[in-house]
């Protein structure tokens, strides 16, 4: 994955990043259950709730119109409106019990569709704005341990209060979404959320299948980022639904495949992560820039991850959602050169065009977002990646100070 953020393009990237959280929210639409019908359902105690949505038999598959809602970007520089992943927009999501998901969206103005399918280990996204396929191969899913299914309101509630010590809960509200009797919740950090305000989730009654996920900026009573289900139905989904191909004449773009875990041989411990500053320098092919604080918060933690020329060493600051993250390794070509793509001819043409500033005398690019911000630079041959859920005058101090 990483080899794959320092060659891909700002348009890749950023179109990635909205699929992402589409992703996210469709890959756990089918769950266990029965279709529900009109109407809110009674009302409960959350564990109550949650545990009796996973009680009846498997779904097969689902089929679904949705709305996907993203005011992420900030409009200078970008044509959101003009792009369903940036902009927001309506679609069609198919997903079956297996795994496979394949997702429309269609942009509310003129700005093409999009399209997505998950099948196997394959994933590719078609843009027809720019007739582009993004293909990648993903890494298997872990074998997680065995679950009881349905969880028992006991299980429940030890998971609950082990969320509650970071973030506050609310009950389990009755609502209806896409005409299923549902259940929503909202989530809040407690403290250290940065920019996060919170999210609202909100699952089928009957059978737990997430119908609506809304993510919401501090102090913002709209959502940022929101999926949700504007209609839905329950049943098995034809494999062809997940065999569509891109057209003959679009540009492909293979993208890195995500990394594969290996199999130990016999005898064999995996080796420990390289921890501690000391350590990390040390172990390091550069030289690491790791004061004690940036933007006003300590540091709290270094990691030295990868082998070999591609090691980065990755250094914390602050505590939860609202801290900062490092990220330093060896400066490839492409890094040399990503300030001066960023306000190229080609991210023009794509709407695309990431604010660059002044970091020391290296030129980097900064983008700030209602949840976040990322300050990238290049120095001395080494790439340093600031990120974190604060605003980007914090992310360019912390790029300042290192």
């Amino acid at each position: 994955m990483t080899s794959f953020i320092r060659r891909a393009s700002a348009k890749t990237l950023i179109t990635l990043s909205g699929l992402l959280v589409v992703l996210v929210a469709a890959g756990t639409v089918v769950a266990s259950g029965a279709a529900g019908g009109a109407g809110t359902p009674p009302a409960k105690q959350l564990a109550q709730a949650i545990s009796d949505s996973f009680s009846g038999p498997q779904i097969e598959g689902v089929t679904a119109r949705i709305k996907f809602t993203n005011k992420l970007l900030p409009s200078t520089g970008f044509e959101g409106g003009q792009d369903p992943l940036m902009g927001g927009g309506s679609g069609r999501l198919w997903a079956s019990n297996n795994g496979d998901v394949r997702i429309e969206l269609q942009s509310e103005s003129s700005g093409g569709d999009v399209e997505v399918v998950a099948s196997g280990d394959k994933l590719w996204l078609y843009h027809a704005a720019s007739n582009t396929v993004y293909k990648t191969t993903m890494a298997p899913e872990k074998q997680s341990s065995k679950q009881e299914m349905p969880p028992t309101v006991a299980a429940v509630k030890r998971v609950l209060r082990q969320l509650g010590s970071d973030a506050t809960v609310s009950g389990a509200v009755p609502d209806n979404v896409a005409g299923q009797p549902a259940y929503s919740t909202r989530i809040e950090p407690k403290a250290n959320g940065g920019l996060i305000g919170g999210a609202d989730v909100t699952w089928d009654a009957a059978n737990g299948a997430p119908l609506r996920v809304a993510v919401f900026a501090r102090g913002q009573n709209d959502p940022v980022i929101a999926i949700e289900a504007t209609a839905i139905s329950f049943g098995a989904v034809d494999a062809s639904a997940f065999s569509i191909a891109p057209p003959a004449d679009a540009k492909v773009e293979e993208l890195s495949p995500a990394a594969r875990s290996t199999k130990l041989k016999k005898g064999k411990k995996r080796a420990r992560p390289i921890t501690g500053l000391r350590a990390a320098k040390a172990a390091a092919p550069f030289t690491v820039s790791a004061p004690a604080q940036l933007a006003g918060r300590k540091r709290s933690g270094v990691m030295l991850v990868g082998r070999g020329a591609k090691k980065s060493v990755v250094v914390r600051y602050g505590e939860g959602l609202g801290g900062i993250t490092v990220m330093e390794s060896v400066a490839t070509k492409a890094d040399t050169t990503a300030a001066a793509t960023a306000s190229s001819k080609a991210a023009e043409r794509d709407s695309i065009q990431i604010p660059t500033a002044k970091i020391g005398s290296a030129q980097g690019m900064a983008l700030g977002t209602a949840l976040g911000s990322v300050v990238s630079f290049t120095r001395n041959g080494v790439r340093y990646v600031v990120i974190g859920s604060v605003t980007q005058q914090d992310a360019l101090a912390a790029a300042r100070g290192l």
